[in-house]
């Protein structure tokens, strides 16, 4: 069984990729000399990416932050009756060389096979590896493990796989 939110993780990495994209593209658009060094840090060069994203595949928003070399992303369009038990998907990742690399914290609802309507649901938390592959002012790409096979009772994580995201700026 997989939960809706896991695909949040994708997202998250992608977004991070996007910003690192992003540098890269506006220093080579706006350098009339001599090629430079560039601070893909720059607080200035992620300013000018959008705040926005949107997994084209789970329609999930986040809110992407880049500040002193952390990429931050939270979904923010969270259902409110889901909210209001606590889900959240919350993704931190670190530069490592040309991506970013770090987790996605994933507290949401997963259906219990089997159970009757009305406790057919369980609040589980899980904490996934995210990559962010690039960043564009256009796209985030990357990667985060998935679940290929889940224990809803013990809220475990039986088997992951790595799985490809994209987000893109929310219109």
């Amino acid at each position: 069984m997989r939960p809706a939110g896991i695909e949040w993780k994708r997202a998250l990495a992608a977004i991070a990729a996007l910003m690192v994209v992003s540098l890269f593209t506006a220093a080579a658009q706006n350098s009339t000399s001599p090629a430079k060094s560039v601070d893909t840090n720059s607080v200035a060069a992620f300013g000018k990416l959008p705040k926005i994203w949107r997994s084209p595949a789970t329609q999930h928003e986040f809110r992407v932050e880049v500040t002193n070399g952390v990429f931050r992303a939270e979904w923010i369009n969270i259902p409110p009756a889901i909210a209001k038990r606590g889900a959240y998907i919350r993704t931190e990742c670190r530069r490592a060389g040309t991506k970013w690399e770090g987790v996605s914290h994933i507290n949401l609802l997963f259906g219990i096979p089997g159970a009757p309507a009305g406790n057919n649901t369980k609040m589980c938390s899980l904490t996934v590896r995210f990559e962010v592959d690039s960043v564009s002012p256009e796209k985030i790409a990357g990667h985060s493990e998935v679940l290929k096979s889940f224990d809803v009772n013990a809220c475990r994580a039986e088997q992951m796989k790595w799985g490809e995201f994209t987000w893109v700026p929310k219109k």
